[in-house]
């Protein structure tokens, strides 16, 4: 989606969410509507990096996503359930400010942070998150909580070449180095182990796990309502990197990908860890999972 030139002066309410506020809150001037082909509508705010995104009023909830910033740009989300403020934050890689001032402003109650997997840019944003928010309970799959060794051991782990590719680039690139030297101690441990098909609740909103790796070996994906957040597992028309350690490679992914496809909706939307929405059924159509991107996201 690309934004229209010029300012813009939007007044919509969205699922009772006056997005007046929402863009005094963050002085957004610039900004644009368009609408998928699924009947959801999408409000881009360019200056505060964020993405206002209405389900039908049958399902009474609201997902709001920001990027973080560079070098990673992952896709955080915040969903709430409208009737009782209750919130879950999804893959704080970094700050979300935007978000914590939709939180405050809406006066939600976060419950759940919720990580898709382990890497850094998925989780760096959550040592300040969990002590902003203490009640709120940060789920992630075990397996995922284990390999967080493995992920800050990158340079024994990872193949030589690539190694010093990452160190020549992060030597030019502060916020690189951060990133792949970031402190996983800082996260403390789970207060919730994510296992395969269970099902958290904001208010009458149930959100269902499943566990798909490929991408890493506890990748979980989140279905809730006409959502599923699907961390690096699928993107727009192709599925995340499957050379990352213990992921299980491209079959694992393949697997996942089609069990998506089996148990998911067509009309589904599909937030991913990076990147543009895209739906489940245009991905079927386009064959995605059925061959990787090994260059994908980390």
């Amino acid at each position: 989606m690309k934004p229209s030139g010029g300012e813009a002066s939007i007044g919509l309410t969205v699922q009772g969410l006056d997005t007046h506020m929402i863009i005094e809150s963050f002085g957004i001037s610039s900004a644009f509507i368009s609408r998928t082909s699924v009947g959801l509508r999408h409000l881009w705010f360019l200056a505060g990096m964020i993405l206002l995104t209405s389900c039908q009023d049958r399902d009474g909830y609201v997902v709001l996503s920001q990027v973080t910033a560079r070098p990673a740009e992952t896709n955080a989300y915040l969903l709430y359930d409208i009737s009782t403020r209750e919130a879950a934050l999804f893959d704080v890689g970094g700050p979300v400010d935007s978000l914590v001032a939709a939180i405050d402003r809406e006066g939600l109650r976060v419950k759940y942070l919720f990580s898709t997997h382990g890497h850094p840019d998925h989780v760096q944003g959550l040592p300040e998150i969990r002590d902003r928010y203490p009640q709120a309970q940060w789920g992630v799959s075990r397996e995922e909580y284990e390999d967080m060794s493995l992920y800050a051991a990158w340079e024994e782990v990872l193949p030589p070449e690539e190694v010093a590719t990452i160190k020549a680039a992060a030597e030019q690139d502060p916020a690189l180095a951060e990133m792949f030297d970031f402190d996983f101690s800082q996260l403390g441990e789970p207060d919730l182990f994510l296992e395969d098909e269970e099902v958290y609740r904001l208010g009458d909103l149930e959100i269902h796990t499943y566990v798909t790796p490929g991408h890493s070996r506890g990748s979980i994906c989140f279905h809730v309502g006409n959502a599923l957040f699907s961390g690096d597992v699928l993107f727009q028309g192709r599925v995340g990197g499957t050379d990352n350690p213990r992921s299980g490679g491209i079959e694992a992914m393949t697997r996942s990908v089609h069990r998506l496809y089996q148990i998911i909706p067509d009309e589904t939307i599909v937030y991913p860890g990076h990147g543009e929405f895209t739906d489940i059924g245009s991905e079927k159509l386009q064959g995605t999972g059925i061959h990787s991107d090994p260059g994908g996201s980390r």
